[in-house]
């Protein structure tokens, strides 16, 4: 090494390299489940609602505790904490992964966000440490990379385990990949903490942990009832706007806020967190529901189905290994239009699947919404970021990462719900299989619905056989009916997204020597 070379840690890139597993590993849990929710609802007679919950009580509490996680790193020490995050996220993954029911599923699940929270904030910081300046944005890029790889990957991985072993197996492979982080955490990390950390905002995390949890009970339970004024529809998602309320005056008075309220007076933190929040929001809610259209539609093995979603993941890491080129080139403001009019694109796309819709074009619809997702991530990301002080990098970097999950989390539960709703609307009595009493609990889901006709056909010989598969198909065309409101919706919000980037993002990218007349500016 040369004497101008820029001199860091001596072990940074395999320090580097470690830092990627790790969120690898914690964004690969985002979506390595999305395959196994047919065959969990099967095995664990699970509801819709229940499995949106499996889904968002990782997204929740790995989002309610990313500023708290981060802080918890300054002040015992980012090796330890980290490896301390791991294991507990490895000691609820083999857990989960032998559930018995629904409760306790969403229980470990839960406890899985609690533990990967560390990753985000704790990894970040360690590559501070390790990397001088001119280094770091390469390694923040190839970082970067490791969450659109992890959550890209999810559905390949999980289709492969559930080839040849039951649902837990896509929890359980998070045993063996969090135990090799932790032992290369532990050997490689150096122990660093802050000099001055900052104290833990504990009524901030609690007030985001419940706001947001009463919100999407909320809208989860109306989903699943139909009944969006009963008191145990209308009562939480009341509750839940009213914490929010709280929550940010609260924040607004802390000495030390979990979520800066400050941060979002600048319109390019604003617009540039609210885009990857958005974007997180349908590509989480999109691909719950395609989980169920490939397998209960189309009739798809769980391999099968996470093969077809190579076509999205390859789109998601092409476009994202070239995103950040092209915002050099165009724009970040054009760039993310762009991705997210792709988006918008995809979700049209999927609107128009049937049930013998070719392959071919099932692939193509998701290589475009993937390519939208991958082109938005990282210019969105830095642009937020970029008009951030450098005092408070670390608080932007958490208000971001916490604004994105709970993206995902609302957008699978609002997104679900939709699909629930008009569904149920769309199925009826079934053709006047189903009484009106057991409407409510048989056609719930497709997934439901297709079980309890496969027990009629073992079970009641006085329904024949064309008057099943008549209910089957009308089933599906509900399905199909249902998966189109949603992804209009999706394209709505993706197209009002694309607005938002064209109106405040930059026209050119952010010159880091600009930064703070920029953040003047901005103020």
């Amino acid at each position: 090494m040369s004497a101008t070379a820029p001199a860091g840690h001596p072990r940074r890139w395999l320090i580097l390299l470690v830092m990627s597993l790790c969120m690898f590993v914690a964004t690969l849990d985002n979506t390595i489940l999305t395959v196994a929710l047919a065959p969990i609802q099967q095995a664990l007679n699970a509801t819709n609602g229940e499995l949106q919950w499996v889904m968002d009580a990782y997204a929740l509490t790995f989002a309610a505790l990313l500023f708290t996680a981060g802080l918890l790193g300054d002040r015992f020490g980012r090796r330890w904490v980290l490896a301390g995050g791991l294991l507990i996220f490895l000691i609820a993954s083999a857990f989960a992964s032998w559930s018995t029911d629904p409760t306790q599923l969403i229980i470990w699940r839960g406890l899985m966000g609690l533990g990967a929270a560390v990753v985000p904030g704790c990894s970040m910081a360690v590559i501070i440490d390790t990397f001088v300046p001119e280094e770091r944005p390469k390694a923040i890029a190839l970082w970067s990379v490791a969450t659109g790889v992890g959550i890209a990957a999810g559905p390949v991985v999980g289709g492969a385990l559930l080839a040849s072993f039951w649902w837990g197996s896509a929890l359980l492979v998070n045993v063996p990949l969090a135990l090799v982080a932790i032992v290369l955490i532990v050997w490689l990390v150096p122990q660093r903490r802050a000099e001055h950390p900052v104290p833990l905002d504990l009524p901030g995390m609690l007030l985001s942990v419940l706001a947001v949890g009463s919100l999407v009970y909320g809208i989860i339970a109306g989903g699943e009832g139909g009944s969006w004024t009963a008191p145990g529809v209308a009562g939480p998602i009341a509750a839940g706007l009213v914490l929010l309320v709280v929550l940010i005056l609260v924040e607004r008075r802390s000495d030390n806020p979990s979520i800066d309220p400050e941060l979002f007076r600048s319109p390019r933190f604003t617009a540039g967190s609210g885009v990857l929040a958005c974007s997180f929001f349908v590509a989480m809610g999109i691909g719950f529901i395609l989980t169920f259209y490939l397998q209960q539609v189309r009739g798809n093995s769980p391999v099968e189905a996470g093969l077809l979603t190579l076509a999205y993941a390859v789109g998601t890491m092409v476009a994202g290994a070239k995103s950040s080129q092209l915002a050099d080139r165009i724009g970040p403001s054009a760039t993310v239009a762009v991705g997210m009019t792709a988006m918008a694109a995809g979700c049209l796309g999927l609107s128009g699947l049937g049930e013998h819709t070719p392959v071919w074009l099932v692939e193509l619809t998701q290589f475009v919404f993937g390519a939208g997702f991958g082109l938005t991530l990282a210019p969105a990301l830095a642009v937020a970021l970029s008009v951030v002080p450098a005092a408070k990098a670390g608080a932007g970097s958490a208000v971001v990462n916490t604004v994105r999950h709970l993206g995902s989390a609302l957008g699978v539960a609002v997104l679900g719900a939709v699909l629930g709703v008009v569904y149920r609307n769309r199925f009826g009595d079934g053709a006047g299989l189903f009484s009106h009493s057991q409407q409510a609990a048989e056609t719930n889901s497709l997934g439901s619905t297709l079980m309890r006709l496969a027990q009629l056909r073992a079970t009641d010989h006085d329904v024949t056989p064309e008057a099943l598969a008549a209910a089957a198909a009308h089933a599906k065309d509900s399905f199909l009916t249902a998966m189109q409101a949603a992804s209009w919706i999706g394209a709505g919000l993706c197209l009002l997204a694309g607005l938002i980037a064209l109106r405040w993002l930059p026209g050119r990218p952010p010159r880091s020597g600009h930064r703070a007349a920029r953040d003047h500016h901005d103020r």
